[in-house]
């Protein structure tokens, strides 16, 4: 398991998961992802069950962008830790390419709110990482390497250490790692919540520009609806816990997108209908809502 996903281990133990993972035969399959009548359970170490999500119905296409929002504790991670292999289900379906996620795939690439660098590791090194970890001839993946810090405009800082990288650059890094490995699905998890207001737009708008160059499905958590509407095709809504989708809102608002389209009345219209499903006590947390 990636060092990184070591990070991500439950601090509650999970409720077993079911015995039988396949799905049923005439559950019908579209699309490159599928939750179907899924839910999570957890047991605290007072031996309490939480119902962290219940009834999660959500198909994503592939190629397709969706971002999850919604309020904290809510259910997005577990969502995520699900879809990445890292979390099993208590019931329902989780299928990629119509078959049932069961441990972490070579296909899923996960990055962090925290870019959980090696701070002994330099930044090409550190993208290196997938590959030294599978066993593999390193010296084999440098060019793609370089490559992916050439496209994220780090290719002066290859050989520098994360101690010496922004914040901005340090998650450049995670992503140039994450898709070392060329995965079908890109799997973020407030990757820039922890970033400066100006820094966060500008991996926004790289962001999709390396989405564009390389067609990944994502799913992309945040707790920022202009960040959700900007970077999604789709905008899933969560309520709070347990964790349920109250609405799944197209953002139609043509690609390529750029930190303008924010000054639109379809983007205030989208940012809008998005508020109006959260209730006084969502809103009170803060500008992001």
């Amino acid at each position: 398991m990636p060092l990184e996903m070591r990070s991500m281990l439950p601090q509650m133990r999970s409720v077993a998961p079911r015995e039988n993972v396949e799905p049923p035969a005439n559950v019908a399959t579209r699309g490159l992802i599928e939750f179907s009548g899924l839910e999570k359970r957890f047991v605290t170490r007072t031996k309490e069950s939480v119902l962290a999500l219940t009834d999660i119905n959500l198909k994503i296409a592939e190629g397709e962008i969706v971002t999850v929002v919604g309020p904290s504790g809510c259910g997005k991670t577990t969502l995520l830790r699900i879809l990445a292999g890292l979390e099993q289900q208590s019931s329902g379906h989780a299928l990629i390419g119509g078959r049932p996620i069961v441990k972490p795939s070579p296909e899923v690439a996960v990055v962090f709110q925290s870019a959980t660098l090696l701070p002994w590791y330099t930044a090409i090194e550190n993208v290196l990482l997938p590959a030294r970890m599978q066993g593999e001839v390193v010296s084999k993946h440098i060019d793609r390497a370089q490559a992916l810090l050439a496209m994220t405009g780090l290719s002066d800082f290859a050989r520098k250490y994360p101690r010496e990288l922004s914040g901005g650059m340090q998650q450049r890094v995670s992503i140039c790692r994450a898709l070392m490995r060329d995965p079908r699905i890109l799997l973020m998890d407030e990757p820039f919540g922890a970033l400066d207001a100006m820094t966060r737009e500008t991996m926004n708008l790289e962001l999709m520009r390396i989405l564009s160059e390389y067609q990944k499905t994502m799913l992309f958590i945040t707790h920022s609806i202009p960040e959700a509407v900007l970077l999604g095709d789709r905008v899933v809504v969560m309520s709070p816990r347990p964790g349920r989708i109250v609405e799944v809102i197209d953002v139609n608002l043509g690609r390529p997108r750029d930190v303008n389209i924010m000054s639109s009345p379809g983007f205030a219209s989208v940012c809008s209908r998005i508020r109006s499903l959260f209730g006084p006590d969502i809103r009170a947390h803060g500008p992001n809502f």
